[in-house]
């Protein structure tokens, strides 16, 4: 049948396989230093401090006022020195709801809802129009028209959210069933008060 044939790499056979070989060797050892290259370069991410720099002055736009409350929140931020060990690009993410929490319980309301705005073209450039976080925002900013009575716009904010929310995979960060429930309950508070808010 066949023979087959063994690969002596130091043995004499021709010049023809002598070329073949000396070819092999020389892109393999291209292909390692690349491999070695590509591997060894770490990836270009955001340290702790440049995801808190970028936080306070990109997404930080458009609040009013809120110097003392964004002071607190950078100190307090600074000073979580487990968080600055293991910094990863989520933080930036937790950062941006810290703060709007730290508006939240300073009453600045508006500044929430300005930092929110922001998130939400954030999530959208980043994850693209239909996701997990974008989702969260709409959630996160109807509740904050809820707080301040605004029913009609906090409907809308989780009608915007179910709907993405009904796009997502259904598991346990999913929130389309109480984003649901909101709207019922919202509506319903809202046809007692007066006119019905569609």
């Amino acid at each position: 049948m066949f023979r087959v044939a063994s690969y002596r790499p130091l043995e004499k056979v021709g010049p023809i396989i002598l070329a073949t070989d000396k070819i092999m060797k020389n892109n393999l050892i291209i292909l390692f230093a690349l491999l070695f290259i590509a591997c060894g370069t770490p990836q270009s991410q955001q340290t702790y401090d440049e995801m808190l720099n970028d936080v306070v002055l990109n997404f930080n736009t458009g609040t009013i006022g809120g110097d003392s409350v964004l002071n607190v929140f950078v100190q307090k931020v600074k000073a979580d020195s487990v968080a600055r060990k293991y910094s990863n690009p989520a933080m930036k993410e937790e950062m941006m709801f810290g703060l709007i929490s730290e508006y939240l319980q300073a009453g600045q309301t508006d500044n929430a809802q300005q930092l929110y705005d922001n998130m939400l073209e954030y999530a959208e450039q980043k994850y693209g129009k239909v996701s997990q976080m974008t989702a969260m925002v709409y959630f996160e900013k109807a509740h904050i028209y809820e707080l301040t009575g605004d029913l009609e716009n906090a409907i809308k904010m989780m009608q915007k959210s179910a709907a993405m929310f009904e796009q997502l995979p259904k598991n346990d960060f999913n929130r389309y069933e109480d984003a649901m429930g909101f709207i019922r309950r919202w509506r319903a508070a809202a046809s007692s008060d007066g006119p019905e808010t569609n």
